[in-house]
């Protein structure tokens, strides 16, 4: 799987601690990508699915986060890690600038290993209606072997959060949602 960036732990990428996995390489292009880095696909580094996996510490986390690029740009490969860490004990929830729609007329593997999904292509200008999403238009949706079962896109829990690491080699990283008040 070509990896742009993994986050050991982090409370801004969907509900309770998770582990996230930005995969490198997206040909959506939305305008005002939060991570444009992640778009090129020669970008990143090829990892396994073991090795991604072995920086989870089951005391930090419970659920993986797949974020982009774009996740689906990589379908077996991100159905293996979603399985992965299910067989883990971990709820997974992955980000797309497709809608579910799409990717269920697709039928898209990977949709049944998804716990949560947060759909839609990113609308700059487009204030989001949830914490965890980019735009209005985006949804967060559960889902249960890839049928939609709730939409909480508008429920209070999904309160507005951004985190900045600094890593040990001074790079900067922004993640989550946030008005610019961090």
């Amino acid at each position: 799987m070509r990896i742009h960036r993994i986050l050991a732990c982090s409370k801004a990428n969907g509900p309770g601690s998770r582990f996230v996995v930005w995969v490198q390489g997206c040909n959506r292009h939305c305008s005002g990508c939060f991570n444009p880095d992640a778009q090129p696909s020669g970008g990143g580094s090829e990892m396994d699915i073991t090795t991604i996996l072995s920086g989870i510490d089951p005391e930090c986390v419970s659920g993986l986060t797949v974020s982009g690029g774009e996740p689906f740009e990589q379908p077996e490969a991100l159905k293996d890690l979603l399985q992965a860490a299910r067989n883990r004990g971990l709820n997974t929830l992955v980000y797309t600038g497709y809608t579910w729609e799409e990717l269920w007329a697709r039928r898209e593997p990977a949709l049944q290993f998804c716990d949560y999904l947060i759909d839609g292509p990113y609308e700059q200008g487009n204030p989001p209606r949830c914490g965890w999403s980019g735009s209005g238009n985006q949804r967060f949706l559960v889902l249960c072997d890839g049928v939609i079962t709730e939409d909480r896109t508008e429920r209070e829990s999904c309160a507005e959060t951004g985190e900045i690491y600094i890593s040990e080699d001074g790079t900067v990283i922004s993640t989550g949602i946030y008005d610019g008040r961090l």
